[in-house]
């Protein structure tokens, strides 16, 4: 995903979900985020990860990648379409 710079995670989760923690691998952080918790984070620079959980869990998450870049810079390699051009779009 080549993230840039901050990442932004909210836990949505059902109260009987366990587990689930979001871990930062270099300064060694595990955290517990219950439902509505949210974390930001420099994602460019900490490798992250969940942890195995039970029961209903979902995030809801905010990044910004370099794949955004490509789509500003040539519309992700479809610039030539015709529909890519903007005096198609109503």
């Amino acid at each position: 995903m080549k993230d840039k710079k901050l990442c932004i995670v909210m836990a949505i989760s059902d109260a009987e979900c366990e587990g689930g923690d979001i871990c930062f691998l270099e300064p060694g952080i595990r955290l517990q985020l219950l439902c509505g918790d949210m974390v930001i984070f420099p994602s460019a620079k900490i490798s992250h990860f969940n942890m195995n959980f039970k029961g209903e869990r979902a995030s809801f998450v905010l990044h910004s990648d370099s794949s955004g870049d490509n789509w500003v810079k040539d519309r992700n390699s479809w610039r030539h379409n015709i529909f890519m051009h903007e005096e198609n779009h109503m």
